[in-house]
């Protein structure tokens, strides 16, 4: 029994039919498997936030590709929703004939592994089935990925068509977060900015000829200027061209840096760029 507020999420796979006694390839088990895990991980940091469950096998079941997973709270922080449960309610609802309609990133991603899932079916594995305690169970096959197919496509067509909901362009703005490195090769070298408030990241791409700048500031906490790219669908930018970097000392108090940057305290940042 799923503990409580959590929700055990069964996952099973069929062999085909010319495999014996029920067998199914162990290698595209271990891949779905895999890929349920993560997308469940990934709904989760939508939903709540990054780690707030591990997914524990709780079943194998005997003389069949069968296991349980089991939503383990790991953060004492309130659950805004069971990633299992909704990952199961979302492929119930795809798979129904009702039209679906997604609601947010998350949803379109939770379609997407369900797609993936599919993939498949009737060549390397019979069919698959997703079910959940309560919420209808979910068959695997070549019907459900068209089905999720149709929806993603229409997901895509509506948000193409809709007018923007924020602010859409380019606007010349400083950004508090902390540098990662992604990839420092190449005519515009990036690296991720993970803002301080929220945890979004935001690509940051700079000049070959300011790689130096970029390479003084990973793992550092900055404030990062440039010109940031909106698209429309979200307040935080989807890119920064990056002209200048500050590095904040931690030493100081970071409430220093609030309200205006011209009244930050000079000693507290390092200028790199």
């Amino acid at each position: 029994m799923a503990p409580r507020g959590g929700t055990d999420l069964k996952f099973t796979l069929y062999g085909l039919e010319h495999h014996s006694d029920g067998e199914v390839d162990g290698e595209v088990f271990a891949a779905k498997l895999k890929k349920l895990i993560s997308g469940l991980k990934r709904l989760d940091r939508d939903y709540n936030t990054a780690g707030q469950h591990r997914f524990m096998i709780s079943n194998l079941e005997f003389a069949s590709a069968t296991v349980v997973l089991r939503e383990k709270v790991m953060k004492p922080r309130s659950v805004r929703k069971s990633p299992s449960q909704r990952f199961a309610e979302i492929g119930a609802a795809a798979n129904s004939a009702i039209p679906f309609e997604v609601e947010n990133a998350a949803d379109e991603y939770a379609l997407g592994v369900y797609k993936s899932l599919s993939t498949g079916a009737g060549k390397t594995f019979s069919y698959g089935v997703v079910d959940a305690t309560e919420i209808a169970a979910v068959r695997l096959d070549k019907l459900l990925k068209t089905r999720v197919e149709n929806i993603i496509s229409r997901a895509i067509d509506a948000a193409n068509n809709a007018e923007p909901k924020y602010f859409c362009g380019v606007s010349y703005d400083t950004h508090d977060g902390t540098m990662k490195l992604v990839d420092l090769r190449g005519l515009f070298p990036e690296a991720k900015l993970v803002l301080s408030a929220g945890g979004k990241e935001v690509s940051c791409v700079v000049t070959r000829s300011d790689v130096e700048m970029l390479r003084k500031s990973l793992d550092r906490r900055v404030l990062v200027t440039g010109q940031s790219q909106y698209d429309g669908h979200s307040m935080v930018p989807s890119r920064i061209d990056v002209t200048n970097i500050k590095i904040i000392d931690l030493g100081h108090n970071i409430l220093e840096f609030c309200g205006s940057l011209k009244n930050a305290n000079p000693s507290a940042i390092e200028e790199i760029g």
